[in-house]
């Protein structure tokens, strides 16, 4: 389950706190597609969705694409120190997701020793445990860019 920000796609009328999982499937009024998220702003007449991309979703998606598929979600490792890493994907429809929460059970942790770890990073982005060695994730945010 992921917290997010979301906000309308043609006016200033937002949502904060919104959840979305890909275990939640919802039909789309109208079409015979469904989304991971579908929510109706006060200002419009029709309601947005949003969906969570899969790797073979965004490989779809963006198919020929070639700087676009550098962005593909994927976890990251110690060699990503420093980097933006795109950890989700969303594909929305009359919305655009402004802001991504860190929960206490969005990621896990593996130490070099194969040890996991699920940090709760929802008080900012630091963590830090021990395993034959300290294990620590420092400076830990989040950004959404845009991708079309």
């Amino acid at each position: 389950v992921w917290t997010i920000d979301v906000k309308h796609g043609q006016s200033d009328e937002t949502r904060t706190g919104v959840t979305i999982d890909f275990d939640d499937v919802v039909d789309i009024e109208g079409s015979r597609g469904h989304a991971h998220l579908v929510l109706k702003f006060d200002i419009a007449t029709e309601k947005a969705h949003c969906s969570l991309l899969t790797t073979d979703d965004f490989h779809s998606k963006f198919k020929g694409k070639k700087q676009l598929l550098k962005q593909v979600p994927r976890a990251a490792t110690a060699d990503d120190e420093g980097e933006w890493v795109p950890f989700l994907a969303f594909e929305a429809r009359g919305l655009e997701v402004t802001k991504v929460h860190i929960g206490d059970d969005n990621f896990d942790v593996v130490s070099t020793h194969g040890t996991s770890f699920s940090p709760d990073l929802s008080d900012g982005g630091d963590w830090a445990d021990y395993d034959k060695g300290p294990v620590s994730l420092t400076g830990f945010e989040t950004k959404v860019d845009v991708l079309r």
